[in-house]
């Protein structure tokens, strides 16, 4: 949310699965909502450009994933082998040290669409799901925004 708002985009709600996004979305006079579902979420997502997931706990429903011209997308940890739940989980139980953050077009399937872009990181010597996503997090936000200015064709 503040890399978007930090590179010029305008945010107009925000879904808030924790308290710590919720606090912070109000404090930025940012509608908030608790599930994609709400109706008047809808009404937000009818007048935006584009529709932005990141950690999302529901998925999109079909007529959701319509409305935004720019389509809707998903940022997503370790998509070019673990889509679904608990990617980072299952990298570390395979022992795996090549982990991703990626951005696709969402779809009906689940983390079917497109990819857009997809960083790698060589997380060698995490073990734990903290440790691998606290090396990925900065890649969220780069990452997206990399995906912006080819969906938007912007400087963002």
């Amino acid at each position: 949310m503040l890399s978007l708002l930090a590179s010029g985009c305008d945010v107009l709600a925000v879904v808030a699965y924790d308290d710590f996004v919720k606090m912070l979305a109000e404090q930025l006079k940012i509608p908030t909502f608790t599930s994609i579902k709400d109706k008047n979420f809808v009404k937000m997502v009818e007048g935006s450009d584009i529709l932005v997931s990141v950690h999302g706990r529901e998925i999109a429903p079909p007529n959701i994933l319509k409305i935004p011209p720019k389509r809707c997308i998903n940022v997503h940890p370790c998509l070019y082998r673990y889509k679904g739940a608990d990617p980072i989980g299952r990298l570390l139980k395979d022992k795996n040290t090549k982990a991703s953050v990626g951005v696709h077009y969402m779809e009906e399937k689940l983390d079917a669409g497109e990819v857009i872009v997809e960083e790698f990181v060589d997380v060698s010597g995490r073990e734990t799901v903290a440790e691998v996503y606290n090396e990925l997090y900065p890649y969220y936000a780069t990452t997206l925004l990399k995906a912006l200015k080819i969906i938007c064709g912007t400087k963002k």
